[in-house]
């Protein structure tokens, strides 16, 4: 059976670069990444008004049933279809995208660990601790690029919601965590330490 490592985080910590530049040939292992982002509860009923004004980095916005059931079946062995969101609408888009099973599941997002009965499904937890500060730059520059956003609405997203969330649901977890890395530097510094963690705990499972 796989194992699931939880890679948790504030936004803009780092989180999607470090799993995106871990080479499965480097780590001697199949990988496949679930990303919570990806269950964001489809709004599609609602006016674009009224989604916007959603707290998306509260847990209540994202569907941890759909993403509990999908992880089963995923560490069990089977391939799974999960959906995709379009963040620029608050909308799931039409698409699905295959995720295959794999010796290493990674479950990437800032709220990964903040549902129960998807934390039964998690053997191990990297966080990834990164100054405030160059998050909030991160994600600025994320959302103007990626998601059409403006500096101020970004500003504040991260003042009412994003922080106060990060301090209720995220920190906590750093102390809990099976190991945690620097976000603050190129996370390339971190790679080897987090490669030989892994085959680590791959060989003990």
């Amino acid at each position: 059976m796989a194992i699931v490592v939880a890679i948790l985080g504030a936004s803009g910590s780092g989180k999607s670069h470090l799993v995106a530049s871990l080479v499965p040939e480097k780590l001697g292992a199949t990988v496949s990444v679930l990303r919570v982002d990806d269950y964001y509860r489809d709004l599609t009923h609602l006016r674009f008004e009224d989604r916007d004004a959603i707290n998306f980095d509260h847990p209540d916005a994202i569907q941890f049933e759909r993403l509990v059931y999908d992880l089963a079946l995923l560490r069990s062995g089977e391939e799974i279809q999960t959906p995709v969101y379009d963040f620029t609408k608050h909308t799931r888009s039409a698409l699905s995208q295959s995720v295959p099973p794999a010796d290493i599941i990674f479950l990437e997002g800032i709220l990964a660990m903040s549902d129960p009965a998807t934390r039964e499904l998690v053997d191990y937890t990297i966080f990834v601790n990164t100054p405030a500060e160059l998050c909030l730059a991160r994600r600025i520059e994320r959302d103007a690029t990626q998601r059409g956003r403006s500096e101020a609405s970004v500003r504040d997203f991260w003042k009412t919601r994003a922080e106060p969330m990060f301090a209720q649901f995220v920190a906590p977890w750093r102390s809990e965590a099976d190991l945690v890395i620097d976000g603050s530097q190129t996370i390339h510094d971190e790679l080897s330490r987090v490669g030989n963690w892994l085959q680590a705990r791959i060989s003990a499972h």
